[in-house]
């Protein structure tokens, strides 16, 4: 295909020693070539670095073609993916985290659904591959229309996931990412990018590879997660209300997402009922809504009855 639009892979790099090779050596092996690359290094204290520069060296990889920006403290993930944009040149941006990996066609077949570069924002479905081999497939539910997506991303009827997506790199020129809201970047991010975009199209195929045994990945403490989440929607709800596309249907999808988010304080891991009481108290008859079990819908409406020492029995 033709190598006029240039892609550049934007890569977060944090403690990923093990995972970074198999990475980098997909992204080096696209079949298209027109690609540069962003590495930013989160004050890594492993050896990722080191495997970054001898990859990069291992395919010969022209010095004018990627730069590597070193954090001198860890300024996590939402400040990572803001440098990567900003030293970004290419017409489109495709992230893929460092400890992920993609189809050697992935750049060259998204590229091909822009329509030479007419189309916004290019998805695809996304392969999991799990800890015991196996891998499993993800059909993402798009719609070719970007507001409609932008809805179906508030209360995660889609992944709002970055890297399952080919982004036009001018369609963050609109909007700065928020700093250290962290775990809950791109869910910000994603909603913003299909407000300002124009034009979507998808590709039913999935080339990108979610890995999903790095316990790194996994290993941030539920209650921080939580809170990250809480600023994530009210973000999202504010931006929604000063764009004025707030209305009936937004603010139901948000209060869903708000009702997942204060549910978890009603757990025996963190049950926490002045936490429940006090964040999004607004969602908190919207649970009706939701096809729950009939145990669970008997939690949530002592829950709204505040009927909490019954609802502490049951959670024993």
């Amino acid at each position: 295909m033709d190598q006029k639009l240039k892609v550049s892979i934007l890569i977060p790099i944090y403690k990923v020693e093990q995972y970074l090779e198999k990475c980098l050596d997909s992204v080096f092996t696209q079949t298209y070539q027109n690609i540069d690359y962003v590495f930013v290094n989160d004050c890594s204290p492993d050896n990722s670095l080191q495997v970054l520069k001898d990859t990069i060296c291992k395919h010969g990889i022209d010095k004018n073609r990627y730069v590597i920006i070193d954090h001198e403290q860890n300024e996590g993930i939402a400040v990572s993916r803001a440098d990567c944009i900003k030293h970004a040149t290419g017409d489109y941006v495709l992230f893929v985290d460092s400890d992920d990996w993609i189809e050697p066609d992935l750049v060259e077949t998204l590229l091909e659904a822009t329509d030479n570069g007419r189309i916004d924002i290019v998805g695809s479905d996304i392969f999991g591959d799990k800890i015991d081999g196996t891998v499993t497939y993800h059909h993402e539910h798009y719609s070719e229309d970007c507001r409609e997506n932008l809805i179906r991303c508030l209360n995660y009827d889609i992944n709002t996931v970055l890297w399952k997506l080919l982004i036009r790199r001018k369609l963050f020129d609109n909007f700065t990412i928020t700093p250290h809201v962290d775990i809950v970047e791109d869910y910000i991010i994603s909603v913003k990018l299909y407000y300002f975009a124009k034009s979507f199209n998808a590709v039913p195929k999935a080339m990108y590879h979610y890995v999903q045994y790095n316990q790194e990945r996994v290993s941030l403490q539920k209650l921080r997660s939580i809170n990250m989440h809480i600023k994530g929607v009210m973000e999202v709800e504010t931006f929604c209300r000063e764009k004025g596309i707030y209305d009936t249907e937004v603010e139901e999808k948000l209060l869903l997402r708000k009702f997942n988010i204060k549910s978890n304080f009603l757990t025996k891991q963190l049950l926490d009922f002045d936490a429940y009481k006090s964040v999004f108290p607004e969602a908190n008859k919207i649970w009706r809504k939701i096809p729950y079990s009939r145990k669970e819908k008997v939690k949530f409406w002592l829950a709204e009855k505040r009927l909490y020492f019954v609802l502490k029995i049951l959670l024993e």
